[in-house]
């Protein structure tokens, strides 16, 4: 067990009362419910989500924190992060008086490791990514890049692949939840609620990091058929790995004011699904889905045919199935629309906006991230940002579009956090223009 300070346990107590105070505003009740329509695919004016991720560094500077212990740190950035986003972001995610405690768990590898060559290993920053998942990143120093080996040289590698096997660290899961009921029980809701974002979804980033982007191409060209078994592969391994989080309990449910996916709030009233036993969660319990950001430029046939029929069982593995990330998605959705319980695309910034809307239309949440550029070079230029929402939404409103509007994939704000608040008051502008 940690030995928390005086001083630590003060802080703790004191930023957790005010998180409770925030969550019991009235005005929570009606966030909750317009992302609860949002998600149901109900008529609801666009909602409108700032997530600083790499840019917290500089929204709450780590020499601010009063906390040493480094696992205390993250909690007490957790606690700062959701009062900062009602406090000073003000857009329309709500807050809940909960505090979210994960399991601790990782799989090993796919029988192969990716080397990496980091120019400065040692120089690392994490940013948490969401005040009630847990998800944080870590990131090299100076935002620089590292250069990745991967380890299959050969087709004939495919036959060294191995099934990654989980694992959880039930002893210290224990203490976590254990110290986090110490600190606080009174004034915040403790329980069980972990992400395993990391370890799923990311299949098409599994088969780059094993074989390499280049070289997959040339074998998507060269011999389609081996792509397929080798995605087949590593299905099999991402829905194994579903299998034994399910088996062991160490699911839960994402359907409150969670991040999902790759950005989005998971409040919902369909979720968990009929036949919950109030206990343990099924995969039918969860949002969930996969990304396909590391293949962006083949073609739509080569998608439809090759990837898809080994993405599509793990989204429909779940309850709410999402798809997407950085990806421009505009050519793939006719094949994306066939998922069976499909319900958000993320639509990047690289997407074309006037497509999209005509092909989504309502049959999934319009989940759009604008270029996070606009207020991250040197002069914050407020037209442009206006222009171009207003743009995204003349589009969503003509063709009926549910959606949602985040700024995201953030790195630096120029160290002006008031620019998060400013694109949050200007998208809102924008909205209400449009939807007037």
């Amino acid at each position: 067990m940690i030995a928390v300070t005086r001083m630590e346990r003060a802080c703790l107590r004191r930023l957790a009362g005010r998180v409770a105070e925030i969550a019991a505003l009235p005005e929570q009740a009606a966030k909750r419910r317009d992302i609860i329509a949002l998600n149901r695919l109900d008529p609801v004016l666009p909602r409108i989500y700032c997530f600083p991720e790499g840019a917290w560094l500089e929204c709450i500077p780590p020499e601010t924190l009063e906390c040493r212990d480094p696992l205390l740190r993250g909690w007490e950035t957790r606690l700062r992060m959701a009062i900062f986003t009602h406090d000073f972001l003000r857009d329309d995610q709500p807050a809940d008086p909960v505090f979210n405690v994960p399991w601790h768990g990782w799989t090993d590898d796919w029988g192969m490791t990716t080397g990496v060559t980091d120019p400065n290993p040692d120089a690392r920053r994490t940013y948490y990514l969401h005040a009630y998942s847990n998800l944080s990143l870590s990131s090299h120093s100076g935002l620089g890049a590292v250069h990745y080996d991967p380890p299959m040289k050969s087709r004939r590698d495919l036959d060294r692949l191995r099934t990654p096997q989980l694992h959880v660290d039930t002893g210290t899961s224990a203490a976590w939840l254990e110290l986090a009921h110490e600190l606080f029980d009174g004034l915040l809701d403790v329980r069980r609620r972990g992400h395993w974002w990391q370890l799923l979804g990311g299949l098409c980033q599994t088969a780059t990091m094993l074989r390499g982007i280049d070289t997959l191409m040339i074998d998507l060209m060269e011999d389609p058929a081996w792509v397929g078994e080798f995605l087949a592969r590593l299905a099999a391994g991402h829905l194994h790995t579903l299998d034994q989080l399910e088996a062991g309990g160490y699911l839960s449910l994402n359907n409150g004011c969670e991040w999902i996916h790759t950005g989005g709030i998971g409040c919902s009233d369909e979720l968990p699904a009929p036949g919950f036993d109030g206990r343990h969660v099924r995969c039918r319990d969860l949002w969930g889905g996969v990304e396909t950001q590391d293949i962006t430029g083949i073609s739509p046939a080569a998608f439809e045919t090759v990837f898809l029929p080994h993405l599509r069982p793990i989204v429909e593995r779940f309850g709410l199935g999402c798809y997407g990330c950085c990806e421009p998605l505009h050519d793939w959705l006719p094949a994306l629309k066939t998922i069976r319980n499909l319900r958000r695309v993320s639509i990047s910034p690289w997407a074309d906006i006037a497509r999209c809307a005509q092909r989504l239309g309502r049959a999934a949440v319009f989940s759009c991230k604008p270029l996070p550029t606009d207020v991250c070079t040197g002069r914050l230029d407020e037209a442009a940002i206006h222009e171009r929402l207003t743009g995204i939404f003349t589009h969503t409103r003509r063709h009926d579009c549910r959606v949602e509007v985040m700024l995201k994939d953030l790195h630096t704000v120029c160290h002006q956090p008031r620019r998060l608040q400013r694109w949050v008051e200007l998208a809102r502008q924008a909205r209400d223009q449009v939807y007037a």
